[in-house]
């Protein structure tokens, strides 16, 4: 089996290491390339810093974490963080495809621009502007400027979505061996981890509660939370399949293909 190239396309400097660092470890250990794409500047997720101050932290932090994932490059789009539904679709939709062609990416990872209830239009646009461009970035019509530059035709044959509701979830994939390391890398991310300290006591508050764990936690002491929140979020997910740790995601892969040779895409759709 030829080795992949995946390509990453997320919206803020943690999403991939939030949903899906284990499997991109897996993916690196089995010699494909990875690639990563952060689509926002992450300008507007500190209760703390001034927004200039958190590009410039939160850029050095993303390298960081991609040392640990061993990802091949990173790429940042610097659009600004939360204001995505004011940049048109089809630009978004163009640099995506530009990446996509570039790379001859065979794998794609994003937010799932379906997703039920998801919040953040951040995450729904860049969902939404990647898929598109892994359907058509195989027509030679879609941006023909880039043949003219020398880019050809990409086929994406499979897309790992982010799955953040249980129903969603097609293919979990067995992160036992790597949730160290996914821990590790999302640690990397220091001013996203102390503001999820900080939300989380927001919530404290705000429910009336007071858990003398957390409470008494220094941000500057996120790791705490963060290995424990992890732990039991990969356990829960991993629980069901037999896995000690699990990450899970909406699959889809050589839809037509697989009327034809369903045996064949099953092993092509290989964890």
């Amino acid at each position: 089996m030829k080795a992949k190239t995946v390509l990453c396309i997320v919206a803020h400097a943690d999403d991939l290491e939030f949903m899906a660092a284990g499997t991109v470890i897996r993916f690196a250990e089995k010699g494909y390339k990875v690639y990563e794409v952060i689509v926002t500047d992450n300008s507007k997720g500190s209760y703390e810093l001034s927004a200039d101050e958190l590009v410039r932290i939160s850029e050095r932090e993303a390298k960081n974490a991609a040392e640990i994932l061993r990802l091949d490059d990173l790429i940042f789009l610097r659009y600004k963080d939360g204001e995505l539904s004011g940049v048109p679709l089809n630009e978004l939709r163009e640099k995506c495809m530009r990446i996509i062609r570039q790379l001859q990416a065979d794998v794609l990872m994003t937010w799932d621009p379906f997703a039920p209830y998801e919040t953040h239009q951040d995450h729904r646009m860049v969902g939404m502007a990647a898929t598109e461009a892994a359907h058509f970035a195989s027509m030679p019509l879609f941006h023909p400027e880039h043949m003219r530059q020398g880019l050809e035709p990409d086929y994406v044959g499979e897309v790992y979505y982010f799955a953040k509701n249980p129903v969603d979830v097609n293919k979990v994939v067995d992160i036992s061996d790597q949730i160290d390391r996914k821990i590790e890398a999302l640690c990397k991310h220091e001013c996203q981890m102390k503001l999820t300290v900080d939300g989380v006591k927001l919530e404290m508050e705000a429910a009336g509660i007071t858990l003398p764990s957390i409470a008494s936690l220094n941000r500057d002491e996120y790791r705490v939370l963060i290995d424990a929140g992890i732990r039991m979020r990969a356990a829960e997910i991993g629980k069901e399949a037999g896995f000690d740790y699990a990450e899970s995601f909406r699959y889809e892969g050589f839809d037509m293909l697989r009327l034809f040779a369903p045996e064949e895409v099953t092993r092509i759709a290989d964890f």
